[in-house]
């Protein structure tokens, strides 16, 4: 008989037709001596997604129980992702999103264990293999970028350092703000609001695979107003913890100053973020541009 779940995978798809199974097959992959909940959430895909995903969990394995929803009407990236969060039963929540997938049969088991263990641990996470085509590259951006095996709210707040599909982390039935369900980052902001609870641990083996150049950023006017709001609408939330915040008003600077460079001037001097940037950074903003 299946039991209350200790952990939740969360996997959404939008056009994977390509990819899909293999992710779902990295999922059945594992070998964990607890029960395991999978919920695919598919974004009302219009390609073969959804019947490749019938064909494939006919073969669900008996320690996992799939939960498959085909939406009827498409809503969008993030609001398909949160979705599909509130309806994760188990005490931790995994992701993996339908384009990437695990390699390690144990990736669940000692993640959790970890988890299990360290109370005081809020998140866990891996370094993954990167795929570009049909290449994996023996090399990770992580080798390099992650050389610690502990880190903190400050500095998941001074660099993203979680690569998405090697999460698991506290199911803390988080309150989602009108304002996520619009953002273009989903799970950045879910990262930092869950790391207030606890260190984040990094282990440097590769267990998963992140396939390159099948997201939506073009670095367009308006993605860079996107992300200036979401820094902007999370703000308020770590008033208690300055460091944080300092650091997320930088990042939110940051994507001010790239905003700006490609406006005229006249319209630089007008825009309503020219005023949040301190005197040092508007006098840099204008001479680029006069220069």
């Amino acid at each position: 008989m299946y039991s209350l779940p200790l952990i939740s995978v969360v996997m959404i798809t939008y056009r994977h037709e390509k990819y899909i199974q293999k992710a779902i097959e990295g999922v059945f992959l594992q070998k964990t001596n607890f029960p395991i909940e999978f919920i695919i959430a598919n974004d009302n895909s219009p390609d073969n997604t959804d019947n490749i995903i019938k064909q494939v969990i006919k073969n669900t394995p008996d320690n996992v129980q799939v939960r498959y929803t085909k939406h009827e009407v498409n809503k969008g990236m993030n609001p398909n992702f949160t979705w599909a969060l509130k309806q994760a039963k188990g005490k931790y929540i995994a992701i993996c999103d339908g384009d990437d997938y695990w390699i390690d049969e144990n990736k669940l088991q000692k993640q959790v264990d970890f988890l299990e263990q360290n109370p005081n641990y809020a998140i866990c996470c891996h370094n993954v293999y990167f795929l570009n085509g049909e290449t994996i590259s023996s090399q990770s951006p992580y080798d390099k970028e992650n050389t610690q095996d502990t880190y903190t709210l400050d500095d998941l707040a001074s660099k993203n350092m979680i690569p998405t599909l090697s999460v698991v982390f506290h199911n803390l039935n988080i309150n989602f703000p009108n304002w996520y369900y619009s953002s273009p980052m989903g799970d950045y902001p879910l990262f930092l609001w869950t790391a207030k609870s606890g260190k984040i641990k990094y282990f440097k083996e590769k267990m998963g695979v992140y396939r390159q150049n099948t997201g939506v950023w073009s670095g367009k006017q308006k993605d860079y107003t996107k992300i200036i709001s979401v820094f902007e609408n999370l703000l308020p939330d770590f008033e208690n913890f300055p460091t944080t915040k300092k650091l997320l008003k930088e990042h939110k600077n940051k994507y001010i100053k790239l905003y700006l460079r490609v406006l005229p001037l006249k319209q630089i001097l007008k825009s309503k973020y020219f005023s949040d940037l301190n005197f040092i950074d508007k006098t840099k903003v204008i001479l680029r541009k006069l220069l």
